[in-house]
């Protein structure tokens, strides 16, 4: 008589693959011999991962345990999780702890990012009590990508300079009410708290944009291509979530930006040389929205002033306020490929141009004491630049662009100076990889843009005072039309160039 008794295992670890446990029994009743077979067998690996898409650099903290010190603006973040159940919704919480292999669930509260409805503020963590928990689904391949938003608490966690790591806290995928996976994100985020010196950060604002809605993200980057990670990473209010003082949130959030329909709020760091170059929009979906962009780290504020982000020092008292009404941007230059040298050909563009109705084009010849109206140029909607011609005298002109809106809003470009003809050449043209200017002596100061056919500003770059010639990286270009600006003392005059 022979028996054979199989049994088949499956041990689903942590985070890590799935192994079959294959137990087989074989006895063989005539020789009286019991052969006993364990075969461990690893069997495709179902490991379960998170991935940055957006992911910022510092989140907001105090750590000191004394509710009063809470100053609180939110922190948010893109993240893809793969290597769950296919098709399978998971319920999920998301927190910080102190290292990649802590076992702890996290601390800090978080705000449940919704696709429809409130986002919800949640300060009790659990899987098991409805309301307190969110939700998502994987796609065909075990995948899901979407936005998550905390809030530091009152714990030593969270006390300025601590590096703190993002953890998803998720269920089996059915239903299940108890903790399965615990991921954690490779990267660190730095603690910053609101203060005046170097070690500190700011309070950064913005009134109620031109465009957007709630509900969309906002994240800040301090090079103008938005490449590595985020400054920091916030929402467009109203979100429907309560981040009031009572509940620990900064005056200045609480008091103009919570509940205040399309505008913003967070902290940058008092350590940005460059201050904060690019400010991308998006939407629930992760698409891009809108882009701002800035050269020199100033953004417009109230009347005709600007703030200014680089090496802050406002800490919470002083507040940087952008004004959303005048998030837009006119380039203005000279366009260096005019032959007549009795003649300035003016060129000027904005990626706003589907929103304006009208270009007033102003002049000066007082040193830019006043200006006069010069021309009136209605917006077709769909130019990539404008341009018109002037007579060249000697005496130095400037000229400045006033944008109309279509709802009315009014902005300028910079001032323009025209001194005398610069003579500026570029080559090899098309390029591939490095493009050269030659161009007068540079004063100090001296800069030089690259400008894309549609008006983004995309690179600035410092000439080293007295060269004659200028190397530029164009080789994360993509192929297409662009232009080099030569910037000298408020005169900028352009090169097209073709990029292979």
């Amino acid at each position: 008589m022979k028996q054979v008794i199989l049994f088949i295992h499956r041990a689903t670890l942590k985070s890590g693959p799935v192994f079959l446990l294959i137990n087989l029994t074989l006895t063989v009743m005539k020789t009286g011999v019991n052969i006993l077979i364990l075969l461990l067998v690893a069997s495709v690996s179902f490991g379960q991962t998170i991935s940055e898409v957006y992911f910022p650099q510092y989140i907001q903290g105090v750590g000191s345990f004394n509710t009063a010190d809470d100053r609180k603006v939110p922190f948010v973040c893109r993240m893809t999780v793969s290597g769950l159940i296919p098709n399978a919704t998971y319920r999920y919480f998301n927190r910080f702890v102190s290292s990649p292999t802590s076992t702890s669930i996290g601390e800090g509260a978080y705000i449940l990012v919704k696709d429809s409805g409130d986002f919800a503020r949640i300060t009790t963590a659990t899987l098991a009590l409805s309301g307190r928990y969110g939700e998502f689904t994987t796609d065909t391949t075990g995948s899901y990508t979407g936005w998550f938003a905390n809030e530091a608490a009152s714990s030593t966690l969270f006390r300025p300079g601590n590096s703190v790591y993002f953890r998803l806290i998720l269920n089996n995928g059915a239903n299940g009410i108890t903790v399965t996976h615990r991921l954690t994100a490779s990267n660190p985020v730095t603690v910053l708290n609101f203060g005046t010196d170097t070690t500190g950060g700011t309070a950064l604002r913005c009134t109620p944009l031109r465009h957007g809605s709630p509900k969309q993200f906002i994240l800040l980057y301090d090079n103008l291509f938005a490449q590595g990670r985020p400054v920091t990473g916030t929402f467009i209010e109203s979100d429907g979530s309560d981040n009031s003082v009572a509940n620990g949130y900064a005056p200045f959030y609480a008091d103009s930006v919570n509940a205040v329909n399309k505008a913003w709020g967070t902290i940058i760091p008092n350590t940005l040389s460059n201050g904060i170059l690019h400010i991308a929009q998006r939407s629930l979906n992760g698409s891009l929205y809108r882009l701002y962009l800035s050269f020199n780290g100033k953004w417009p504020s109230a009347g005709w002033a600007s703030i200014d982000t680089k090496n802050a020092t406002g800490g919470l008292d002083n507040v940087l306020v952008i004004d959303g009404q005048k998030l837009f941007i006119i380039n203005l230059w000279l366009n260096g490929e005019a032959t007549n040298e009795e003649l300035i050909n003016l060129q000027w563009s904005t990626p706003d141009e589907a929103n304006a109705r009208e270009y007033v084009v102003e002049k000066s010849t007082d040193g830019g004491k006043s200006f006069e109206p010069f021309t009136v140029v209605k917006a077709s909607g769909k130019e990539p630049f404008y341009q018109l011609t002037d007579t060249r005298t000697d005496k130095t002109a400037f000229y400045r662009v006033n944008l109309t809106g279509k709802d009315g809003a009014k902005v300028y470009s910079d001032v323009l100076a025209v001194k005398g003809v610069v003579k500026i050449n570029v080559y090899p043209n098309p390029v591939q990889s490095s493009l050269v200017m030659q161009h007068p002596a540079a004063e100090a100061g001296t800069t030089v843009q690259l400008v894309s056919i549609d008006g983004r500003q995309l690179l600035t770059q410092n000439v080293q005072q007295g060269a004659v010639q200028t190397t530029i990286n164009v080789s994360k270009l993509i192929p297409g039309n662009y232009m080099v600006v030569f910037n000298m003392n408020g005169q900028r005059q352009s090169k097209s160039f073709i990029k292979k």
